[in-house]
């Protein structure tokens, strides 16, 4: 099942690539910066569990216990990155 804060993301840094004033091979690059930056949240825990050795399973569960402590701190400051840079956006594009 999609996250619609992921599919939000994909979608402004897809536009924001795209309306940018840069070339083709700019653009190329923001496209796959911007697939790795979000690969991050599935490739730091699978590169802890593959590389991490015996270690790996109590470091991913004190992360994940951190995270579920701290859920609605992370998703309060991602929400509110995504408003004032949209807000940002909008501003900007009001006063070309």
């Amino acid at each position: 099942m999609a996250n619609p804060k992921n599919l939000v993301l994909a979608i402004g840094g897809a536009v924001s690539i795209t309306a940018s004033g840069a070339s083709t091979g700019g653009k190329t690059v923001a496209a796959v910066l911007m697939v790795l930056v979000a690969s991050l949240c599935t490739l730091l825990p699978l590169g802890t569990y593959l590389l991490g050795g015996s270690r790996s399973e109590a470091v991913l569960g004190e992360w994940r216990t951190w995270m579920a402590r701290h859920n609605a701190a992370i998703m309060t400051t991602v929400l509110v990155v995504l408003g004032a840079k949209y807000v940002g956006d909008a501003i900007s594009g009001l006063t070309r």
